[in-house]
């Protein structure tokens, strides 16, 4: 952690180096550790360097995951003051670095799906913007974690109201989804078969983390 934050923190506040990461992103991985102006990227060349030549499964999924997260950090601007502000916070404090920064690098690192990383950044742009707290940050992180990512479109669905009942969707994902508090139902029939067997339908809709959830994801 002593290398890496410094080196994720350069990378992510400096434009010249966070754009280039977007690049980055197109190239294979075997590609990417051949580009030697790649290399003089501080987080990129960090992790090529831990690695010597980022051969194993897990250096390579950790660049990966690091270059997507940097990418989605910086797809919309943030205001400038709003970074300059958070860049003092943590050049005063530099505990907040290792505190916020490296919780950033633990969730990259145990990521296998990309668009968890994808996620990741935008919701700490929205932190580092001031429109959600570091308690927010720190509870959307979590539920990124622990969600099925293919339920992320019904989830959409359920936000936009295209979807308002279990009638026409798999209960199961919605149940995953209401177990992460991100939707709320209730009853809206019962019916009970003669062999005992019962079904319950129910509307569903976005309650409000799951509804700033889909806000931040746009």
């Amino acid at each position: 952690m002593d290398q890496i934050v410094p080196a994720l923190e350069t990378t992510l506040f400096d434009p010249s180096l966070s754009d280039a990461c977007g690049d980055l992103i197109e190239l294979g991985i075997d590609s990417l550790l051949d580009d030697g102006v790649a290399k003089s990227i501080p987080i990129v060349g960090l992790l090529v360097g831990v690695g010597k030549t980022a051969q194993n499964i897990h250096d390579r999924n950790l660049l990966k995951q690091t270059l997507r997260f940097i990418d989605a950090f910086n797809k919309k601007k943030i205001p400038q003051e709003k970074i300059e502000k958070y860049k003092r916070k943590l050049q005063d404090k530099p505990k907040y670095a290792e505190e916020e920064l490296g919780r950033v690098i633990v969730l990259l690192n145990s990521n296998v799906d990309i668009k968890r990383s994808e996620l990741l950044g935008k919701f700490y742009k929205a932190y580092v913007a001031e429109q959600i707290t570091w308690e927010d940050f720190c509870e959307l992180s979590d539920v990124i974690s622990r969600m099925f990512i293919s339920d992320l479109e019904l989830l959409y669905k359920i936000n936009s109201g295209e979807v308002r009942n279990t009638t026409t969707c798999k209960v199961y994902r919605v149940d995953r989804l209401i177990a992460l508090g991100l939707v709320d139902s209730a009853v809206m029939s019962m019916q009970i078969g003669s062999a005992g067997q019962s079904k319950t339908e129910r509307h569903v809709m976005a309650n409000e983390l799951g509804k700033i959830f889909c806000e931040l994801c746009v």
